[in-house]
């Protein structure tokens, strides 16, 4: 954009020109970061998240314009109006760039998940390691949730369970209960304790032993209100 002076920047002095687009870009870098956090819990989100953002962030564009050329010691003059229609424009490619690429990636086979054998857990289980949600010690045994809400139960140790799912994006939440990163759908309160939820309806508890980690990979956000 410092080339193409967009936003009628191309008037201003190299330097100026410069400063102006570091402030403005890093604004929106910062506004789209605090976006996300707050309205991305899952991966389906970030489409919903992205169109949102699209129309919600641009919204203060031409006072972020006025105050970054004010910063800059060059006045600017906009149509609010024209400055939308390219912010709307600019963000459309973006946003098709990102899905294609996005779509061209996930059509790639999945890699084979190394360190899972086929007649451990899973394979007696018969769940492959991409329909695996979690993971639940029931006495002697083990409940292999599925993400589709099915469940099996295996006669199997939890701690040899885990060590065989050392190799999987996922992690421990309770002394007796391992979650898939992908299947986690939220989170909610359960008293003074959370519950994870999981995609096919299963919920599963996290002890403070383990929140730790939970809140490391941003599971433990309360849902946003109705309405937000």
């Amino acid at each position: 954009m410092v080339v193409t002076g967009g936003f009628g920047t191309g008037r201003l002095a190299l330097g100026s020109r410069i400063g102006f687009w570091l402030l403005l870009m890093a604004w929106n870098a910062f506004k789209w970061q605090l976006w996300f956090a707050w309205r991305v819990r899952k991966p389906a989100d970030w489409p919903r998240a992205s169109l949102a953002g699209t129309l919600v962030l641009n919204l203060s564009l031409p006072v972020e314009i006025a105050l970054c050329g004010a910063a800059v010691g060059e006045p600017m003059r906009f149509d609010p109006l024209e400055t939308w229609s390219r912010a709307l424009a600019i963000s459309a490619v973006i946003i098709v760039v990102a899905s294609l690429v996005a779509w061209v990636l996930l059509r790639r086979p999945a890699a084979p998940a190394a360190g899972v054998p086929a007649d451990g857990l899973l394979g007696r289980a018969r769940v492959a390691p991409e329909a695996l949600a979690a993971v639940e010690a029931e006495d002697h045994y083990c409940r292999v949730h599925r993400r589709d809400g099915h469940s099996a139960l295996i006669h199997y140790r939890f701690g040899d369970a885990l060590a065989e799912l050392a190799g999987l994006d996922g992690a421990q939440v309770h002394r007796g209960v391992w979650v898939a990163a992908g299947a986690v759908e939220g989170a909610e309160r359960d008293g003074r304790r959370w519950r994870l939820r999981l995609a096919g309806g299963a919920a599963v508890p996290v002890s403070a032993t383990y929140a730790p980690e939970a809140r490391r990979r941003r599971w433990l956000r309360a849902p946003p209100r109705p309405g937000a």
